[in-house]
């Protein structure tokens, strides 16, 4: 699972927290504010395999500099200040700082929380699932 897939779905506090702590201790170079915006939402035809586009979305993005090394976050929807995490910690991640352990640590155990919350819900999505050749009897 990519970071930016686990700070996507994990704990707005928790990240908060690690970018406060990146940002008290290395200087934060704002490239461009937490905004809103919208984008282009690409999927495949089921069928045909073939791309289009179903439509624009509303995101946030964000970028910073931390020793000179860009990093860069989105959000789906109004989440400047997940955007804005998103983007120090791939900053953070991208110049090797010395907090780059411990978001590493953070993100595994983010990552475990997401992977046993999506077990979950498949375990009672499945529990709800009809088999019809059974019933046809």
């Amino acid at each position: 699972m990519d970071f930016r897939e686990i700070m996507a779905g994990g704990d707005l506090e928790l990240w908060l927290e690690l970018a406060q702590t990146v940002a008290d201790r290395h200087q934060v170079e704002i490239l461009l504010p937490p905004e809103t915006c919208t984008a282009m939402l690409q999927t495949v035809d089921s069928v045909g395999g073939t791309p289009f586009y179903l439509g624009e979305v509303l995101m946030s993005e964000a970028a910073v500099a931390i020793k000179g090394v860009a990093g860069y976050g989105f959000a789906i929807e109004d989440e400047p200040q997940r955007a804005l995490c998103v983007a120090i910690v791939d900053a953070a991640l991208a110049a090797g700082l010395p907090e780059a352990a411990d978001i590493r640590r953070a993100l595994g155990e983010e990552a475990d929380r997401l992977c046993a919350r999506q077990r979950q819900e498949k375990s009672l999505v499945a529990a709800t699932k009809v088999n019809f050749a059974i019933m046809e009897g």
